[in-house]
């Protein structure tokens, strides 16, 4: 399927492309910048949950933040750095889009309840903004189109991770 087939599909997937494209560009540039940055000796997560985790607005969360993330901000930092790679590598080639669509809905909740929330402004925002396309790319299958789901979908018509 061409370029210009995917905007003359009877779906908006075409359209909808474009935003997961956009989506995992802003994961993989985050996510970069963390890997290759001081963020993988886990000081910078502990600074950052220090300052607003007590403000998170739900208990068991804050509980799981204070008790389980800040002690063991070494492995977190890894996890959530390699974590933002993969979900970045996925919307960007359109690959599991589904499954990694719900870890990064997952991923930005956590985000608006740990650090958003306290901090509000645009980080509220564009936190929110994020788990609703990312809901939106899970539901309506968006690795579909301009992306490898869409070739993975021809080998394996039943399989519902494409």
């Amino acid at each position: 399927m061409s370029l210009a087939q995917n905007f003359k599909q009877p779906t908006y997937l075409g359209y909808l492309a474009i935003l997961r494209i956009a989506v995992g560009y802003h994961f993989f540039s985050v996510a970069l910048s963390k890997i290759t940055g001081p963020f993988l000796h886990g000081h910078a997560l502990t600074d950052d949950l220090a300052k607003t985790a007590l403000k998170d607005p739900i208990g068991l969360h804050k509980a799981f933040i204070l008790g389980t993330v800040v002690p063991h901000a070494l492995f977190f930092s890894h996890l959530v750095a390699f974590g933002e790679l993969a979900i970045g590598l996925s919307f960007l080639f359109g690959l599991f889009v589904r499954l990694s669509g719900l870890f990064a809905a997952f991923h930005n909740l956590n985000i608006l309840l740990a650090i958003a929330w306290a901090n509000g402004g645009p980080q509220f925002g564009i936190n929110r903004i994020f788990i609703i396309l990312e809901l939106v790319f899970v539901l309506a299958s968006a690795g579909l189109a301009l992306g490898l789901d869409g070739l993975m979908k021809r080998k394996f018509p039943f399989s519902k991770f494409f």
